[in-house]
């Protein structure tokens, strides 16, 4: 019984630095200008995608993921699909980690802005500022992140010339990509 509790001790490190080994990869790829492949895609298309993605995670944390979309929402958009694709799935991943079990994760699509909302217990307005620094981790925390999944959302946001940012929404927190200046 204790090797086996060692045992999985054990792969649960290691899952854990691998993820964080995969989060700094990713957050050097996002900071290369050069590794972005720019075309036209469907903001709405690709929230799917990460929505659908991240189902099982949701349903394990006993959340519901909600996608709205307004009547202008189908305008294309300028964008790395794989970077964009990231950026969303960070972003519902850590709404997710923070929602309140029997809430939802609410993503609505617009047409130069896409907000990620959940109702969970939120950041203190003086936490707000460090959201999208390097390995910062609010205390409420569920996961064992390196916190860099806000950091790499930043990064990916502003080599496409897109404004990332945070709003306390009383409770949760209102995370909003926008596309304008």
């Amino acid at each position: 019984m204790k090797d086996s509790h060692g045992r999985n001790a054990l792969l649960n490190d290691v899952a854990h630095m691998t993820r964080q080994v995969q989060q700094l990869l990713l957050l050097t790829e996002a900071s290369e200008a050069q590794n972005y492949q720019f075309a036209e895609v469907e903001l709405a298309d690709i929230t799917t995608e990460a929505t659908d993605y991240l189902q099982r995670m949701a349903e394990a944390a006993e959340v519901r993921l909600v996608l709205a979309q307004n009547a202008s929402s189908g305008a294309p958009w300028q964008a790395d699909r794989s970077a964009l694709f990231t950026l969303l799935k960070n972003l519902l991943e850590n709404a997710i980690q923070h929602a309140p079990r029997g809430t939802e994760v609410r993503v609505e699509i617009g047409r130069d802005e896409l907000s990620v909302r959940d109702w969970g217990p939120g950041v203190d307005r003086e936490q707000l500022p460090h959201l999208f620094a390097r390995f910062w981790r609010g205390a409420h925390r569920r996961d064992h992140g390196a916190g860099l999944g806000l950091t790499i959302c930043q990064e990916i946001a502003q080599a496409h010339g897109w404004t990332l940012s945070a709003k306390r929404a009383k409770p949760g927190l209102l995370l909003q990509l926008s596309r304008r200046g």
